[in-house]
């Protein structure tokens, strides 16, 4: 393959289904780069070469490994940027390509390594491969020493968000017409439908908040293998009536329903389960879920569960109850509804946060100025 003088070929190593790796793909294509995404879950995205990893099954690790390198040496890139470190990281560490960036996505990092010796082999191996860490705070930070990554090639960088996507602006009275909002009060929870998001939470927290506030209806984005589950449990408490279970909302969808509720509500805890209900703590790396920042960019006040990354960062302007306790969160959605007050106050700081720190185009600024510099290593290496 031939490259476009002057264009950084930049590839991206990554799951292809993930609205991240998609919008983050096209920002650097519309930048100029020649990108192109390898993944064993591939999703088309315009403008962008998009490459199919075979799987070859649960026990073919090592012809999993050859895909990635025979992948790797057809598309020749000057930069290899992995996202997802006990996964995709891994693969790129294998690839025998550098320079390569990291990104850790959160229980890549944080519960991951703790479910297994072998995984949390891999992942320091994969670390010592890597030129770039990216992590999205400081808890993150302090997660990746532990696992042994030199902490000069850290970077400390939240993903960033457009505020003029995610913005006040984005409420839509038509959308609140169509969800029959527009003459009640509004709740938002938008993680996945699995079990390590704590979904059901926010779902059995309803029918107190409507036994003291009748006239609230609850919104449920995100889809997951939870929702015939959720959908019976939602029956089985009486609030089926009240609850809107929308699944997968797409990216330039997502302000609109951000900003057009009262209040956005994430239920995620300090601790994972699996399907049988367990699993180790998280010890930090998670940072904030980006949807929690597009609802403060639009301005709209949050409830979180007192878990590590919101009591430790210094960026949290909402509320917080205590983790998995829905009889707190009940309590804390009744006493913030009716306070418009409070609510504006909140969402006025949680928008002033981002506006001052996680700029979009600050961000992609700075990783265009990263990919240059690895570009140059990248080609000096190779002596061209």
């Amino acid at each position: 393959m031939t490259k476009t003088p002057h264009a950084i070929r930049l590839v991206f190593i990554a799951d292809g289904t993930s609205v991240h790796t998609k919008y983050w793909s096209t920002e650097f294509m519309q930048r100029g780069y020649d990108v192109h995404i390898i993944s064993f879950t591939p999703e088309p995205v315009e403008g962008v070469k998009v490459h199919q990893l075979k799987y070859f099954g649960k026990i073919a690790y090592p012809l999993r490994i050859w895909s990635v390198r025979r992948a790797v040496r057809k598309i020749r890139p000057d930069v290899l940027h992995a996202h997802y470190i006990s996964n995709y990281g891994v693969y790129a560490a294998l690839s025998g390509f550098n320079p390569i960036v990291m990104s850790a996505w959160g229980d890549d990092i944080d519960t991951g390594p703790e479910r297994s010796r072998i995984v949390k082999f891999f992942v320091k191996f994969a670390l010592k491969r890597a030129e770039v860490v990216h992590t999205g705070d400081e808890l993150g930070k302090r997660r990746l020493i532990e696992l042994g990554c030199d902490k000069r090639k850290i970077l400390v960088q939240n993903w960033g968000i457009d505020t003029d996507l995610f913005s006040p602006t984005a409420r839509s009275q038509a959308l609140r017409k169509r969800l029959g909002i527009e003459d009640s009060y509004s709740v938002l929870c938008a993680r996945y439908w699995s079990p390590e998001y704590h979904v059901d939470v926010f779902l059995r927290a309803v029918p107190l908040v409507l036994g003291k506030m009748p006239n609230v209806k609850f919104i449920l984005l995100g889809g997951g293998i939870l929702e015939k589950n959720l959908k019976e449990l939602a029956n089985n408490l009486g609030i089926d009536r009240n609850v809107l279970f929308l699944g997968k909302v797409g990216r330039d969808e997502m302000p609109a329903y951000l900003a057009s509720v009262d209040v956005y509500v994430d239920t995620i805890t300090d601790f994972v389960t699996n399907a049988s209900g367990d699993g180790p703590p998280r010890r930090g790396g998670g940072g904030i879920g980006q949807t929690t920042g597009q609802a403060m960019s639009c301005g709209t006040p949050q409830i979180l569960s007192d878990q590590l990354n919101a009591r430790m960062g210094d960026w949290f302007r909402g509320i917080m109850y205590r983790q998995s306790d829905y009889r707190d969160l009940a309590q804390k959605i009744i006493d913030l509804l009716p306070d418009e007050k409070l609510r504006k106050k909140i969402g006025e700081e949680s928008r002033k946060v981002v506006l001052q720190s996680w700029n979009l185009e600050k961000t992609l600024k700075m990783w265009d100025s990263i990919y240059n510099e690895l570009s140059g290593l990248s080609a000096s290496e190779r002596g061209s």
